[in-house]
């Protein structure tokens, strides 16, 4: 084991295990192993499943068989199956479902699409949907009186592009009880119209926009079931082999299960379960109840998820230093403080792994606070806590995510500016914080491990589940980054085979999975994927263009290309 507790390569040299002709070998190309050693390899030799050899294509041909499949690379690339490490697969495809506003950018446009919705679905006694970009509406958010001009007759409640608003109408206040004297939930806050009080239509968080949520139908398992189907496609065409769905319920799990039983489960899904402050007493033994580790299952759950805070655009991100359009407010955690504490120990001495939603740098202090105090009062394990988004950290804490051990996860597509948001991040925190966003290369550099995913379907215009589009937006957004003061030089830069590292065994570790899946090594399942030219000698500018041809999850194809022979 490596120092950071993740398994190293056993030997650069050609590996292999076993006797008998292999089923499938894939020979004549670049086989990166993105193994400690970061090893290349010619070949790669597949038996019942599981790699048996990687090495010289002379040394892949002891493994010829009658039967052997022989895959002519000529020169491409295979990699470990690509791994996202932070995403809202069953949410996003259940979305997808309803009314969609991804694509759209101007007021009429979303009210065109939500009237054609509505006429369209006549019999439907409500319209959910999600999608509206912030950049299209001021601070206050969108307007009730924009949509009853378009849906009187019932509820409509369309999310943001990252679920942390929701645009109403009248129709769905009414229906929530939502008026002038409803105070704000904790956390989460209903935007009213500065003359009258009235509300506005414009729910922030999870605890304001429950008050018309939770009067809506539910998806149903066999609705989630169907919609995952149109994720799954996508999903082994951009060569995922394996996904974390960052905020589960019970409901997700079991539709997850539902699928594997069916066997049209076609990649490998670890889940963290939701944890809220109104949850009752008894809520960890639930949590426990739900928690499942059966190595012969594709499925996962055991990790908890809890937000701190919110979004920066909805002024409910959790700061250190205030906003700079309000310098009375720094905005606030959804959790008091020491229940927070309490609750992220007792998980983690319930051996739970955390993964903590953070936009803010006062909401990334305060779940490094947790972590602190789970290791004082518990004692050190193998915990690998994480912590998702990172937008401000503040320079005090980067440190920590070594010292503590805390997985730092990004999300690099978010590294790129999306039309309007630049100039929308100026107006909220200021110049020289607007510049500050995703530390990822002072973490790395500091020796924090990192892990990379989509937050897919979060994102909207810029979206996207091809890890390759991430991989080089990471790489554009980091090398447009500010240079660091002369007084803290780089030590080493984020490169190609990091960002791979990210998407594979970093991905793999902060799953408890890296001696299962993350690298080419022999012994391991044969979750591999094949792309139509070899990465390292293609210029950054062409990342996102190279295709996946091939997308093996233990040894069988879940998608295959005809271009590949």
């Amino acid at each position: 084991m490596s120092k950071d507790g993740r398994s190293q390569s056993r030997r650069p040299e050609a590996l292999s295990v076993a006797t008998g002709p292999a089923g499938i070998i894939l020979g004549n190309g670049t086989v990166y192993a993105a193994d400690a050693g970061q090893n290349e390899f010619q070949a790669v030799a597949v038996t019942a499943g599981r790699i048996v050899y990687r090495g010289t294509d002379s040394g892949a041909a002891k493994w010829i068989g009658p039967y052997t499949e022989l895959i002519d690379l000529k020169g491409k690339m295979v990699l470990p199956g690509f791994h996202d490490a932070h995403l809202h697969p069953l949410m996003g495809a259940a979305d997808r479902t309803e009314c969609s506003l991804a694509g759209l950018s101007r007021l009429e446009e979303y009210l065109a699409r939500v009237q054609l919705w509505a006429q369209e679905h006549a019999d439907e006694g409500y319209i959910r949907g999600s999608g509206w970009l912030y950049s299209s509406f001021g601070v206050r958010g969108p307007d009730k009186a924009d949509l009853d001009r378009v849906v009187r007759d019932r509820p409509v409640l369309l999310k943001a592009i990252d679920g942390h608003s929701a645009w109403v109408n009248s129709k769905a206040l009414e229906l929530g009880g939502i008026s002038s004297t409803t105070a704000d939930p904790p956390g989460g806050r209903i935007e009213r119209d500065p003359a009258s009080g009235e509300p506005s239509g414009t729910l922030r968080e999870w605890t304001a926009m429950q008050l018309v949520e939770k009067r809506l139908p539910e998806w149903g398992k066999e609705k989630l079931v169907h919609a995952f189907r149109s994720f799954l496609q996508p999903a082994v065409r951009s060569g995922l082999t394996a996904v974390h769905d960052a905020m589960a319920s019970e409901q997700y799990l079991a539709a997850y299960l539902a699928m594997e039983e069916r066997q049209e489960l076609t990649l490998r899904v670890s889940t963290s379960l939701l944890c809220e402050p109104e949850m009752g007493e008894g809520f960890i033994e639930d949590l426990i109840n739900l928690r499942r580790n059966d190595p012969a299952s594709l499925v996962t759950a055991q990790s908890v998820k809890i937000f701190i805070d919110g979004v920066i655009e909805g002024h409910t991100a959790f700061l250190l230093s205030p906003y700079a359009d309000r310098p009375d407010f720094t905005g606030e955690p959804l959790w008091e403080r020491g229940h927070f504490m309490r609750t992220v120990a007792d998980l983690d001495r319930a051996g739970f792994q955390i993964h903590i939603h953070a936009i803010g740098d006062g909401a990334v202090r305060m779940a490094l606070d947790g972590f602190e105090h789970a290791v004082r009062v518990n004692g050190r394990r193998d915990s690998r806590h994480q912590i998702a988004h990172l937008d401000l950290v503040s320079s005090a804490d980067i440190s920590r995510f070594r010292s503590l051990g805390v997985i730092a996860n990004f999300q690099p597509l978010w590294f790129l500016d999306e039309a309007g948001s630049a100039a929308m991040d100026e107006h909220l925190l200021g110049t020289i914080r607007s510049r500050q966003f995703y530390p990822a290369q002072s973490i790395f550099e500091d020796g924090g491990i990192i892990a990379c995913g989509s937050d897919w379907p979060v994102g909207a215009n810029i979206i996207s589940l091809n890890p390759l589009d991430s991989i080089k937006a990471g790489l554009l957004g980091l090398a447009k980054a500010s240079p660091r003061s002369k007084a803290d030089p780089f030590r080493k830069r984020i490169d190609l085979k990091a960002m791979l590292d990210f998407y594979t065994r970093n991905a793999a570790y902060a799953a408890f999975q890296e001696e299962k899946i993350g690298t080419v090594e022999v012994g391991k399942p044969a979750d591999l994927i094949v792309l139509d030219r070899n990465l390292f000698v293609t210029p950054l500018e062409e990342l996102d263009r190279v295709k996946v041809l091939l997308t093996l999850l233990e040894g069988k194809a879940t998608y295959r290309d005809p271009a590949l022979p």
